[in-house]
């Protein structure tokens, strides 16, 4: 037996027994999915921070030294951040250009980009310091082939809801996944994406698959349109052929 404070409701449990699935006996509430929800709370409220950290840098349409230094002071502080997307690729980003302790105009212009890709922010363009659609990761060289394939759906979808696109999939040849894992091949990404989508209990599912991407795994993030046009492309390429 061991003792365990339910972060929800602050009930002491003297008889607790450590397993995954245990609840508090006070509020239900489980404990493991209540650590979970108050640390992707936190995460979100770190990408918020990060985001209004990037969109002032970019605010003037330069980038000094001091903000490129400042920016990695607070990554070095906040490294849960920079332990997935967009933060570690900003991080990533970081390492390279002040390995050498010297900032030189090429590494200052593609951390630039890097940033602008991050919060799709361009005050010079758009005259607006808000950071819009964050650049979702995209995988657009690859062609989307679901048969035998594992494929997880996240967002909202076009083509109709998530069990009529779960369907499809299967109908076609390939499997779906609730989840991300190393198991999946595809995530695709539906065509209505919040301007926020970080900070969405969807975005989750894409900084995972990111994350899993960078460690080598196979998964590729798609787009609903690049599925449905190479879909289409199947479709014709079989018909033509008959």
């Amino acid at each position: 037996m061991m003792e365990r404070t339910c972060l929800k409701c602050g009930h002491v449990n003297t008889q607790a027994t450590g397993l995954a699935t245990e609840a508090c006996p006070h509020c239900r509430a489980v404990y493991k999915q209540v650590q979970a929800a108050i640390a992707s709370r936190r995460a979100t409220r770190s990408i918020q921070v990060l985001n209004g950290i990037v969109t002032g840098i970019l605010a003037d349409g330069k980038l000094e030294d001091t903000e490129i230094l400042m920016l990695r002071t607070w990554l070095d502080e906040n490294r849960d951040v920079a332990s997935f997307w967009p933060g570690s690729a900003i991080a990533e980003e970081l390492d390279e250009v002040l390995q050498d302790g010297v900032i030189d105009d090429a590494e200052r212009a593609r951390l630039m980009e890097t940033l602008k890709q991050v919060c799709n922010t361009d005050f010079a363009t758009t005259g607006s310091v808000s950071a819009e659609v964050s650049a979702i990761p995209f995988d657009e060289d690859v062609v989307v082939d679901v048969r035998d394939r594992v494929v997880c759906l996240t967002g909202e979808f076009t083509y109709g809801s998530r069990k009529v696109c779960e369907q499809f999939i299967i109908g076609t040849g390939g499997h779906t996944a609730n989840t991300i894992s190393a198991k999946v091949d595809y995530l695709i990404v539906g065509s209505k994406v919040s301007p926020h989508w970080v900070t969405e209990s969807y975005g989750r599912k894409i900084m995972k698959a990111v994350e899993l991407r960078n460690q080598g795994h196979r998964i590729a993030i798609v787009p609903e349109s690049k599925w449905q046009a190479d879909l289409e492309a199947e479709f014709s390429r079989i018909v033509n052929k008959s």
